[in-house]
């Protein structure tokens, strides 16, 4: 009877044979309790680092010139007659403007995506550009997140506060994970030997 090997990420390997390809070693992937604690260890520690860091000058850059500038831009490129303005964290116009506060930045779901890649069993070049590019879908969609928003508080009210308090942190964190299970499958299937260390 032919055996297959295991798909990548399965926590089960039988036999506790080691189907990567020209490798000797016999030890199994790590257990799925190790790797979510991995997971939790990275998310809590740029979780940490982010708490020391979001009221600092990088902060304050993060929410101010990558966050509010852009959106600015984009909302004056889209509807010129609203003539929007930044003013560090906000966003000023007439008829009602927005605030990007602590959270609003997007770092929460880059998070997770970061902590997820890290566990995965991907190469270290994987890894790395997995994180790179993450990093850019995450932020073009906090983008649209934040110009959306701009746009409901304008024009209705409850929808402003069902996008911002659900759909929108829900919808950034599912699309994180998107990302995670496309670069997962792209990139597992080309890893010939696994990086468990």
């Amino acid at each position: 009877m032919n055996e297959q090997p295991p798909e990548p990420g399965v926590d089960y390997w039988p036999d506790q044979k080691d189907w990567t390809e020209g490798s000797t070693s016999s030890q199994p992937p790590p257990s799925l309790i190790k790797q979510a604690v991995i997971f939790i260890l990275v998310f809590a520690t740029l979780q940490l680092c982010w708490l020391f860091l979001r009221d600092s000058n990088l902060g304050h850059w993060v929410r101010g010139d990558l966050t509010v500038n852009p959106a600015v831009k984009l909302i004056n490129l889209l509807t010129p007659e609203i003539q929007a303005t930044a003013l560090g964290n906000q966003i000023l116009a007439k008829g009602g403007g927005l605030v990007v506060k602590l959270g609003c930045e997007g770092v929460e779901a880059l998070f997770i995506l970061i902590a997820a890649l890290v566990t995965a069993p991907l190469s270290r070049k994987a890894i790395i550009s997995g994180i790179f590019y993450g990093t850019v879908f995450v932020y073009s969609f906090n983008q649209l997140r934040i110009i959306s928003l701009f746009y409901a508080f304008r024009v209705d009210k409850p929808l402003f506060h069902l996008l911002h308090g659900t759909i929108a942190p829900l919808l950034l964190i599912a699309l994180a994970g998107i990302f995670f299970q496309f670069w997962l499958l792209k990139y597992s299937a080309k890893t010939t030997t696994h990086n468990f260390t």
